[in-house]
């Protein structure tokens, strides 16, 4: 192949979204900024959206043809997936329905040059690893979530589908050509367990800056902390709103939860329940609309439940688009996000993850005159223009594709 000639592209990931949905655009704006290098970029995910537990795109189950939409030169493909309500096992049901589906489209599709196949689950990434072995390409892992480690996050042990998980993430290391991490921890963690350094590829969560080119609202003394994201356990907003009870004699503060998740229902119950009126809740905005909601706040909320692999193996979406918006950060996660808090010098690290270090960090951060909260949110969007804008992560992986096209197995 030439080096002017375009190559194709085929990115799986289940739950990648639109920018009119809900939820984290990496897919869509890195794919966007590929194409812009050459790239002929397909993404393979499902409109039935992880969160709201809706299709997008169909009317309802009963319609099971592929739907090709054309975004910013992008051809997004959206595979049918069984529907679910609870984390039972029709949502596994959704997971392998997804991937049969995948499957089946792809064999009449045009043949890719290099396959992505991404882990919010492992069967989707097995799916494209078929594909990409059909197809005589190159294989690329992008590890979003470490399986089955992530399994803790809800709670569960080590059962009897922990083996067999555990084993399926260790081939899809092996036969991998290269894996691209979200956090360089995951990397990290993933060398000690076996795999080699030289496989590993860091492209961090990251925004388009270009996005949240809008006027900034002027600093106020009034503190708004928003949250926009997924309400579910892992996510920690029972930790919020026992902050809120904390502080709920500070005239000066509010919180704005947006989003929808597992969670949502029993936090608005309890929030009515204890009287936290200071507590406010939105449904979940497009990524489309977030600039304008975040220009309305002061101040982001980065917040997770406190455990071990959070430390290490999270690149929160949430936080690069606070700090696209110029918002400083509330953050209560340890490790390698708080390092990027300090290394950005944008916002205020919370001592740990509990609902009183919270507390405190807000209250340190309202103590700050609103010029100075300012300054800390412009600190934080000079970073991301540095080191998380779209077109600077593209670039890496345009360069990851490149090399393991030109490379033998």
């Amino acid at each position: 192949m030439s080096d002017d000639a375009p190559r194709r592209l085929l990115w799986v990931n289940h739950f990648a979204v639109a920018p009119d949905m809900g939820g984290g655009t990496r897919h869509i704006e890195i794919a966007r900024e590929l194409v812009r290098l050459g790239w002929q970029v397909t993404v393979a995910a499902s409109d039935f959206h992880l969160h709201g537990r809706a299709y997008q795109r169909r009317r309802d189950a009963s319609d099971r043809a592929t739907i090709s939409e054309m975004i910013d030169g992008v051809e997004m493909r959206w595979l049918w997936a069984s529907p679910y309500t609870r984390n039972d096992l029709k949502r596994v049901g959704n997971w392998l329905s997804f991937s049969r589906s995948l499957l089946r489209d792809a064999a009449a599709g045009p043949r890719p040059d290099v396959v992505i196949g991404s882990t919010p689950h492992l069967f989707a990434a097995l799916a494209a690893q078929r594909l990409a072995r059909r197809a005589r390409a190159p294989f690329v892992l992008e590890v979003r979530d470490l399986w089955p480690e992530s399994l803790a996050v809800g709670g569960r042990g080590k059962g009897p589908g922990y083996a067999g998980l555990w084993a399926l993430a260790r081939f899809l290391y092996r036969v991998a050509r290269r894996i691209i991490v979200l956090a360089q921890g995951a990397g990290d963690y993933l060398v000690r367990s076996g795999v080699p350094a030289r496989k590993i590829v860091f492209v961090p969560n990251g925004v388009d800056v270009s996005a949240f080119a809008g006027e900034k609202s002027p600093p106020r003394d009034a503190l708004r902390l928003v949250y926009a994201g997924a309400h579910g356990p892992a996510n920690g907003l029972d930790l919020v709103l026992d902050a809120a009870a904390l502080l709920r004699d500070e005239p000066g503060v509010s919180w704005l939860l947006v989003g929808d998740g597992p969670s949502k229902a029993a936090l608005l119950e309890r929030a009515g329940r204890e009287g936290l009126t200071s507590v406010q809740f939105a449904d979940p905005v497009s990524k489309a609309a977030m600039p304008a909601l975040l220009r309305e706040c002061d101040a982001g909320l980065m917040i997770l439940k406190e455990l071990p692999l959070f430390s290490f193996g999270v690149s929160p979406n949430k936080l690069f688009d606070y700090w696209g918006a110029s918002l400083p950060v509330v953050c209560n996660v340890a490790g390698e996000v708080a390092r990027w808090v300090d290394s950005a010098g944008g916002g205020v690290q919370a001592a740990d993850g509990s609902a009183a270090a919270i507390a405190a960090a807000v209250r340190e951060l309202l103590a700050r005159t609103p010029v100075e909260r300012s300054a800390l949110g412009d600190r934080g969007r000079e970073y991301v223009v540095r080191e998380h804008d779209r077109p600077f992560l593209a670039s890496r992986v345009d360069a990851t594709l490149r090399d393991v096209m030109q490379r033998r197995p």
